[in-house]
């Protein structure tokens, strides 16, 4: 009998796998494509659809040839449920003249839509997202994570079905506050020069600009590295699309455009909504969701004087919000949050203003709030370590809070010598933990079981935030450059007084300082390799963050962007530039006073606006009209100029191998 029952039993599973397996794969309805340049039938093309596959080669499908009114349809019968299909096109006729350049991209969103415009703004809304991804021979090529992510941000640029900007791109903020339309509209009309507007005779010139030989290859180029040959690019619109004598508008069909030269061809989105206000430290989870603990409680007249503290939020992979709309997830009593977010394989650890440490499960379920045997003051930093202890930093009782194993009814109270106001906290592979000094100019570095052999490193001024490349160093920014007045926090201050204080003392030396803060490279061992890096350049330096090529992004708090630096291996770097030394500085309309940067598996980098207007923060009957405007409005991402990461950041950076 019991023979029998599990014949019959392994019949069931067998039939059932059966089953699993013909589900894992769909038969698309015929997907239309219609190639298009600037309006115009792309006749003749060869198209191509693929299918990513996570951490593995991209797998052929189908390809065919667009008749004269630039359709084709795929059927797509071996494709995959959940990953990403895309379309490439190559050459083709216009009006029987040939187009041999214009190569066309789109990536098709899940569900497949019935259609799909394959065209310059599609290729463009596409390929930015997946930048770091998408390579012309390799093709699309990443973790699932950043698969996920990168397929879902296309929808926030581009209607692949329309072929027209999608409604996040068209939104107040993102159309009115950034250049992301005009910059995509600009482009577009550029590659079009080698597509409906060849007769210019013109796209040889737009391809030799980056030593390209399709329209493919070089938005890519543009994509990884938008600050190269600006001025070049928009000469050439000028001199391509010149305005009608006696008229205001040029004569090109992509409205708006840029009218001044930009600084960059980086393309940039906000995301608002799920209690964003004011966001401090953000970290990715092994889900590719974004989580960040806030100041304030978005909708309030918070300020540094009283306040109502925000809550923890949620965004998807697409950057919608997830958490509740206002207070965020909390239910553990927590009333405001600042530097204070890690994750772990398993949580989301936040440390609060309020002297809680609260923990939630990756679903957003409270887990907490965390039990600590002794004292604990107003709390800034936390970092997750490789053996998976969770560290905090106690900013007003100058110590840290240790959970051994991240268990979070465990927590200790640890000793360590030279701690002023901690702030920051990073662990690296080596189970040594360093903690940035706010009060001081100073970094403490520790063997985690031993806080006795803390030893102090001198850095700038004020020192925020600190991360750790793959090779083991240790970058640390500060708020003020060496020699600048440090700002006299009284003993036992609360984490809002002494913001208060800094940025008065800020204000009140702006005239003779308009400028100030650096950044500082430590090895391993402890040893300054270089400092004062950027002074003069970043005005009040806060988060940092490591991309995959170990280079290194610098939030730039008065500065209302980032800064990209060279970080430690400089073969990866731009031709004369040096470790240490600035590649770019990225800033938006969308980008207010900037704390953190950080970076998804994609390759995309996400910029927490966490202050907006200082003085309705200061002011203590603030001007009604920004009351509410103190805090930072929203989380803003600039696609496909970092190398990607795995997530959830733990330890040291760890690269995407590709």
């Amino acid at each position: 009998m019991h023979v029998l029952f599990s014949r019959i039993l392994t019949s069931i599973v067998t039939v059932l796998s059966f089953i699993l397996v013909a589900f894992s794969t769909y038969s698309l309805a015929a997907i239309s494509v219609h190639v298009t340049s600037d309006g115009h039938d792309v006749s003749d093309a060869k198209v191509e659809l693929w299918q990513a596959v996570p951490a593995g080669k991209p797998v052929f499908l189908e390809k065919a040839t667009s008749d004269k009114q630039g359709k084709v349809a795929f059927n797509a019968h071996s494709a995959t449920s959940n990953q990403p299909l895309y379309l490439i096109s190559a050459g083709g006729k216009i009006k029987n003249d040939s187009v041999p350049n214009l190569s066309l991209f789109a990536i098709i969103p899940i569900p497949a839509p019935s259609s799909v415009i394959l065209n310059e703004l599609t290729t463009i809304g596409s390929l930015w997202p997946n930048a770091q991804q998408f390579a012309l021979k390799e093709g699309l090529q990443g973790t699932a994570n950043g698969l996920v992510i990168g397929s879902s941000q296309v929808d926030n640029l581009i209607n692949v079905s329309t072929g027209y900007f999608s409604k996040v791109a068209l939104n107040s903020a993102n159309l009115t506050q950034s250049e992301t339309v005009a910059r995509m509209n600009t482009l577009g009309a550029l590659v079009s020069l080698c597509g409906a507007n060849s007769h210019k005779g013109l796209c040889n010139e737009f391809l030799a600009i980056n030593s390209s030989s399709s329209t493919l290859e070089s938005l890519l180029k543009i994509a990884k590295a938008p600050y190269l040959q600006t001025q070049n690019y928009f000469s050439l619109f000028d001199k391509a699309f010149p305005y009608p004598k006696g008229e205001q508008r040029r004569d090109v069909n992509f409205l708006p455009y840029l009218s001044f030269v930009p600084d960059d061809f980086s393309l940039q989105i906000k995301f608002t909504g799920g209690g964003i206000y004011s966001p401090g430290r953000m970290m990715f989870d092994n889900r590719a969701n974004l989580w960040s603990g806030q100041n304030w409680m978005p909708g309030s007249q918070s300020g540094l004087i009283s306040s109502i503290g925000g809550g923890v939020v949620r965004l998807g992979p697409d950057g919608s919000p997830i958490s509740p709309a206002i207070t965020g997830y909390n239910g553990q009593g927590l009333d405001g949050v600042g530097w204070g977010t890690t994750v772990s394989n398993d949580k989301v650890w936040i440390s609060t203003f309020n002297k809680k440490v609260g923990v939630f499960d990756l679903d957003g379920k409270p887990l907490g709030p965390a039990k600590v045997d002794g004292k604990v003051g107003m709390l800034q930093g936390l970092a997750t370590s490789p053996n998976g202890d969770v560290w905090i930093c106690d900013n007003q009782l100058n110590q840290m809070l240790k959970f051994p194993n991240g268990d979070h009814n465990r927590g200790e109270v640890v000793n360590v010598s030279g701690l002023q106001r901690p702030f920051a906290v990073a662990v690296d592979n080596n189970n040594v933990v360093w903690v940035t000094n706010s009060a001081s100019m100073t970094v403490t570095r520790f063997p985690a079981d031993s806080p006795s052999e803390a030893k102090q490193i001198k850095v700038g001024v004020a020192p925020r935030g600190l991360a750790v490349d793959s090779l083991g160093n240790v970058w640390v920014a500060a708020n003020l450059s060496p020699g600048y007045p440090l700002p006299k926090i009284p003993k036992g201050a609360g984490i809002l007084e002494e913001f208060k204080i800094s940025i008065e003392n800020i204000l009140a030396h702006e005239k003779q300082v308009p400028v100030t803060g650096n950044v500082t490279m430590i090895s391993p061992e402890g040893k300054v390799l270089k400092s004062d890096l950027l002074n003069g350049k970043i005005n009040g330096g806060w988060g940092v963050s490591i991309d995959g090529d170990d280079t290194v992004f610098v939030s730039n708090f008065l500065g209302t962007g980032f800064m990209h630096m060279c970080g430690a291996k400089e073969d990866v770097c731009p031709q004369g530039v040096s470790s240490g030394d600035l590649i770019h500085y990225y800033r938006s309309g969308l980008m207010e006073e900037v704390t953190d940067t950080m970076i998804d598996e994609a390759g995309n980098v996400w910029v927490a606006n966490n202050w907006n207007v200082i003085s309705a923060l200061l002011d203590e009957n603030p001007d009604r009209r920004t009351s509410t405007m103190g805090g930072g409005d929203g989380i803003v991402v600039i696609y496909g100029i970092a190398k990607p990461v795995l997530n959830p950041l733990i330890g040291a950076v760890r690269p995407v191998s590709r």
